[in-house]
C-alpha cells in the first residue's frame, strides 16, 4: 500500500512543481498573490513543518516522510545540480529554433524543467511543456538540447492561459 501511496504523493508532487516551473498563475493576479499561491500549492505536497497533514490520508508514508525527511533534505543539499547554475544560452537558442521551425508566436514556446540528482542520462516529459531529467542528461548539451526541444514542442499543446 505505501508503494502506491507514494507513487500517487510523487505524481502530484511532480504536477504541483511543474505548474510552478510553466509559469502557472494559480489564480493569482498579482505578483504577491502568486508568491503566496505557490507557497500554498507547494504545502499540498510537501508540509514539513505541519506535520505533513498533506499525506493525512496515508499514514504509512506520513510516518515514513516524518521520520526521514530531515535526512532527505540533508541529502539533497549535499547533491543537488552542483555546478548547474542559471544563464545557459541553450534554452534560448532551443526555442528560438522551434519559434522558427514551427512558425509560432514566442508567447507560446515555454518549458519548465525540473532536474534530478540520480545517476545515469535520463528524461521524462509527464505533461506537455514539462521536462524532467537527471543532471547528467542536463551536463551533456546535445542530450539537454534534445530533450528541451521535444518539451518546447509538446508545450505548444498547452492550453493558452
Amino acid at each position: 500500500m505505501i508503494a502506491s501511496d507514494w507513487l500517487r504523493w510523487w505524481r502530484r508532487y511532480v504536477h504541483v512543481e511543474g505548474q510552478i516551473q510553466l509559469g502557472h498563475m494559480f489564480g493569482a493576479s498579482q505578483p504577491d498573490e502568486r508568491r503566496h499561491a505557490m507557497r500554498v500549492a507547494r504545502a499540498s505536497v510537501f508540509d514539513p513543518f505541519e506535520g505533513f497533514v498533506c499525506l493525512e490520508e496515508s499514514p504509512l508514508l506520513r510516518d515514513a516522510a516524518l521520520k526521514t525527511w530531515k535526512q532527505g533534505v540533508e541529502w539533497s543539499e549535499q547533491h543537488q545540480s552542483k555546478g548547474f547554475g542559471r544563464g545557459s544560452p541553450l534554452p534560448k537558442i532551443v526555442a528560438e529554433s522551434v519559434i522558427r521551425e514551427k512558425k509560432v508566436d514566442p508567447e507560446r514556446v515555454n518549458a519548465g524543467v525540473l532536474l534530478f540528482s540520480v545517476i545515469g542520462k535520463w528524461s521524462n516529459l509527464p505533461a506537455p511543456g514539462l521536462l524532467l531529467c537527471s543532471d547528467e542528461t542536463y551536463a551533456d548539451e546535445e542530450q539537454y538540447a534534445i530533450a528541451l526541444k521535444k518539451a518546447f514542442e509538446a508545450g505548444l499543446a498547452r492550453p493558452i492561459e
